[in-house]
């Protein structure tokens, strides 16, 4: 047992002694204190008997320690046999010492702290502790002094280093022979089948010995539990099904096992059927292959029983009470609450609903916070605007599967929303003061109207009886509503949208439009073309009943917007007036000065007029400008494209006259048709010699020659060429050259090319010369 269990501890201890250590301590400044613990200690006791561990600390650090405390980190079974002033104690337990003494850099002081085994400590084995040399600052005393004398520290020399800086280890061998035996404790319970019922079942130490596991966070108490058949767990706190879904269950006690003390752990098992001879068990510390107390002092009474007495339960529920009202109609959602008992317990209470055409109605319950009541739902229809009678069936079940006599209720169901008229008619424009109102078509099974002045305002009268009227004060801003509750409790609200028209209409804004635009005209700004809509918002509570336009003083027309045509005004603005009435005679009027356009935008198009083009296709392009911007720019005529652009290639068609077409608008609708005549040139200019010296000549000396060419748009230039390469080029009608044989080679080819305005070129035939 010591080898197995105390040499591990032990193991363990030490690499979390190492591992807390290495956590605990900060990377030291060059002034702060360093302390080292002394080495590990390993001591050997018998059961109850006296030992001593030295513990020491050298000051590693450049500058003198002001207190040290000892924090007794790790102490179980190291029990104090003398309390001292400066040291504290938890129940006879020490928790650590503080010296207000001054440790000099490079000095080693050290204490011998007395302790005994504890009479409980199990043997053979062994305990261990772990102490934490602390600074007076860092130290935080636990626990309540002793009331002895002082513990000091005495200076000497170093007796080793601890492997964990200021960690020091004390291994004690515990001697002798002091076991523990474990009793397993079962129980007995019983009840009738459906009943859910509480078993206790645990583990006592009859020691002699404390089990401490701690170290290796183990337990010494496991506890393996058979459930009885015929039951299942409700719930288990503290234990865990294992294997999952099976009927056995583990449970261990704290890694901390004191003698005497006792360990129980609570089932809530249903009883599901009477089973014979289905007991279970506890039992502790069973063969396993896992970590277990396996020297138990006596094995005898390591497993008890846990047993159910179950028992048939034969009686069917009784479904008291509904809990439907029959004498009042029911919505078509509506909750009721039954009254069902029985001698063990109910666990379902169904329903059913029996409707005409409704496949979609349901009745669900459920247990209820207070037994015996039951909370129930149903849904009679998924429509709206109906009225029938249904059947509410229910019938109850216990957990034996008895069921109760079926009880079924006939009850109507009112799905139709009192909805009520009003006289005067919906919407109506009224004016200040009495109005008298009366509620047409009201329901016969209402029993309630309230009238409100506003939509959620309180109620200003309540009507319960014909006649359904009152006087209502019209004031601007208000309008009666009512809320009607019928005998089911269905309820209709509605609102009358009566205005109260004391004001003039709002002309909010008003605004002009093209095909390409819109602009504000009210906001002293606006601008119209030659052609315009013009057009208004106006609001009021009641309809506009008149409009007038006038533009100069003179009436223009007389609709919500009119197509007016500015041509005939001569100054660049005019004077409009918009006049609007409502229903109750109500005058709005707004004037505002227009600002008028009535010039298409500036173009310039590309080709020029009369400008030569050659190919079989061209490029066209245009470019307007407009002070109220440009909206549209378009190929329009024979070669019209749809769409805007402001460059099109175009074909160019044959040799003469061509024509294209630009539209331009801006953005008031301003239009103007932009055109450009073009000649289409793709015939080459006629070149020839005109004087020359004769192919093949041979020549000498510098020679002169002179060409002639033609074209009917005219020649741009000519130009003389020898091997291919242009020498000279001449653009007037002359086209005379010089041409020196010497600056060629012995022989060599002359040639003309000429270039008409539209930039079509023709060759004249070769000649050769020898030099």
């Amino acid at each position: 047992m010591y080898q197995s269990f105390t040499r591990r501890a032990l193991a363990a201890l030490t690499a979390s002694a190492v591992s807390v250590a290495g956590l605990a301590m900060p990377a030291y400044a060059a002034d702060e204190p360093s302390l080292l613990a002394g080495p590990e200690q390993e001591l050997t006791a018998a059961v109850g008997e006296s030992f001593a561990a030295t513990l020491s600390v050298t000051n590693a650090g450049d500058t003198a320690v002001d207190g040290v405390a000892i924090n007794f980190a790790r102490a179980f079974g190291f029990e104090a046999t003398e309390e001292f002033a400066n040291c504290t104690y938890d129940s006879g337990v020490p928790r650590g010492c503080a010296f207000d003494q001054t440790l000099e850099p490079g000095k080693t002081y050290r204490v011998v702290v007395p302790f005994r085994s504890g009479a409980d400590t199990y043997a053979p084995g062994g305990v261990f502790g772990q102490f934490e040399w602390q600074t007076k600052a860092e130290y935080r005393p636990a626990g309540t002094a002793g009331g002895g004398p002082e513990l000091r520290l005495q200076e000497g020399d170093k007796l080793g280093e601890s492997r964990a800086s200021a960690w020091q280890n004390v291994e004690v061998m515990i001697t002798g022979d002091n076991g523990a035996d474990l009793v397993a404790i079962g129980d007995a319970v019983g009840g009738k089948v459906g009943e859910v019922v509480e078993a206790e079942v645990g583990v006592h130490n009859n020691g002699p010995a404390t089990l401490d596991w701690s170290m290796s966070g183990e337990s010494p108490g496991f506890v393996a539990i058979v459930i009885p058949a015929g039951t299942s767990v409700v719930s288990s706190p503290g234990c865990e099904n294992w294997p999952a879904k099976s009927n056995r269950y583990q449970c261990q006690t704290a890694t901390r096992f004191k003698v005497g003390a006792t360990t129980t752990w609570k089932f809530s098992l249903r009883i599901d059927s009477v089973v014979a001879d289905g007991a279970g068990s506890i039992e502790v510390n069973p063969d396993c292959q896992c970590q277990r107390f396996s020297r138990d002092l006596d094995k005898s009474n390591n497993k008890a029983p846990l047993s159910v007495a179950a028992t048939a339960d034969t009686t069917a529920p009784v479904i008291v009470s509904t809990g439907i009202a029959t004498d009042v109609p029911k919505r078509a959602f509506f909750e009721f609450h039954p009254t069902v008992t029985d001698d063990v317990k109910v666990t379902r209470l169904d329903g059913t609903i029996r409707t005409q055409s409704e496949p979609n109605s349901w009745v669900t319950c459920r247990p209820h916070p207070s037994p015996p009541l039951w909370y129930c739902r149903t849904n009679t229809t998924t429509r709206s605007w109906n009225e029938f009678d249904a059947e509410i069936t229910l019938r109850a079940f216990d957990a034996a599967g008895n069921a109760s006599e079926p009880v079924t209720t006939t009850v109507h169901v009112d799905n139709l929303p009192p909805r009520v008229g009003f006289s005067p008619a919906l919407r109506t424009v009224v004016r200040p003061g009495p109005v008298a109102i009366s509620l047409t078509g009201v329901p016969d099974d209402v029993v309630q109207i309230k009238v409100r002045d506003v939509v959620d305002g309180p109620a200003v009268a309540t009507l319960t009886e014909a006649p359904w009227s009152w006087t209502w004060n019209a004031v601007e801003g208000a309008g009666p509503c009512v809320l009607a509750t019928d005998r089911a409790g269905n309820m209709w609200s509605g609102c009358t949208d009566y205005a109260v028209d004391t004001a003039a209409p709002v002309i909010d804004w008003v605004s002009s439009s093209s095909d390409y635009s819109s602009n504000r005209l009210d906001n002293g700004g606006g601008w119209v073309g030659a052609h315009s809509r013009v057009g208004a918002y106006v609001t009021d509570q009641s309809p506009i009943a008149r409009t007038e336009w006038w533009v100069n003083g003179v009436l223009a027309a007389t609709s919500p917007d009119f197509q007016w045509d500015t041509r005939a005004i001569a100054v660049p603005t005019a004077n409009l007036e918009l006049r609007v009435w409502d229903a109750f005679g109500n005058l709005a009027s707004k004037s505002l000065t227009v600002n008028i356009d009535k010039a298409a935008p500036v173009a310039t198009v590309s080709p020029a007029e009369k400008s030569l083009v050659r190919g079989t296709t061209f490029v066209t392009s245009i470019k307007a400008t407009d002070r109220n911007g440009v909206a549209f720019t378009g190929i329009a005529g024979a070669d019209y494209l749809s769409g805007s652009r402001t460059s099109v290639r175009l074909k160019s068609g044959k040799d003469g006259a061509r024509t294209v077409t630009w539209q331009v608008v801006d953005q008031l609708g301003n239009s103007a048709y932009v055109k450009r005549t073009v000649t289409v040139d793709n015939t080459a200019p006629a070149v020839s010699f005109k004087s020359a010296p004769k192919n093949k000549a041979k020549l000498k000396k510098t020679v002169s020659l002179t060409a002639k060419s033609s074209d009917r748009n005219g020649v741009a230039k000519v130009q003389l060429l020898v091997n291919g390469k242009v020498v000279a080029t001449d653009t007037k009608a002359a086209y005379a050259f010089k041409l020196n044989p010497k600056k060629y080679g012995k022989k060599f080819t002359v040639q003309l090319r000429a270039y008409d305005k539209a930039g079509n070129a023709k060759y004249s035939t070769k000649r050769t010369y020898r030099r």
